[in-house]
């Protein structure tokens, strides 16, 4: 499985980048049809992060270790922890928060998006290849901080999705919220069992490659709650 992961890896890549594209194109195409909805505009900022992320891992394949492939990586780290916090007015919005709630979480997400920013720009970074892909990743002198932020951003909207999931199915007959988590939490424990390479080695891991699958099917059930909602308010 693994060897078959790595071979296909860099097809799947630029599947992901022409997914993603068509994906951003429909969320503001939807956004820009009611813009009192802006649900549709937060995925497509999602979708933005998430095909810089693609996008650099599949120049990768043709890049190799450098000054410009480790500046463009950094970004994606600055991007991770800028955009995931947007997670957060997500769920708010999900819940039916008033409008009091909902502008804490505003403020709340804008002070953690800022403190990611800043995480992003200062996380070190070490050059690494797997298969026929170099890129950066965190290396272990990274200020713990800054690490320790980047970490709980991977985990937190995670668990927040699945929470006002479970919600939602309860009290609205609505899965694809907690579905949209699950697929995150999913797919980072495969990421842990089949990315893990026999050796040992931490720095041939495939978690980062196989929890976008997660990132993936996170968007689309996103969409598909918000379909929903748009659904129940028209009736």
């Amino acid at each position: 499985m693994r060897s078959f992961l790595i071979a296909t890896m860099p097809y799947v890549l630029w599947l992901m980048v022409i997914s993603d594209v068509f994906t951003i194109i429909r969320m503001f195409r939807e956004f820009f049809k009611d813009r009192s909805n802006t649900i549709p505009l937060i995925i497509g900022l999602l979708c933005i992060g998430l095909l810089y992320d693609s996008l650099i891992l599949a120049l990768g394949v043709f890049m190799k270790e450098g000054a410009l492939l480790k500046t463009l990586s950094q970004f994606r780290y600055i991007f991770h922890c800028l955009l995931v916090p947007l997670i957060f007015p997500i769920c708010a919005n999900a819940l039916s928060l008033d409008k009091k709630i909902t502008r804490i979480v505003w403020i709340v997400t804008a002070v953690i998006m800022i403190l990611g920013t800043a995480a992003g720009i200062v996380i070190t970074t070490e050059a690494r290849t797997v298969g026929d892909v170099t890129r950066y990743a965190q290396s272990e002198s990274a200020p713990k901080w800054a690490a320790m932020l980047e970490e709980l951003m991977n985990y937190i909207p995670v668990f927040l999705m699945m929470g006002t999931g479970i919600y939602l199915m309860i009290r609205k007959k609505d899965p694809y919220m907690f579905l949209a988590g699950f697929s995150m939490f999913l797919f980072s424990v495969l990421g842990v069992f089949i990315g893990r390479d026999p050796s040992g080695d931490r720095k041939q891991s495939l978690m980062f490659y196989i929890s976008m699958f997660g990132e993936a099917l996170m968007v689309l059930f996103l969409w598909f709650h918000t379909k929903c909602q748009l659904r129940k308010a028209e009736k």
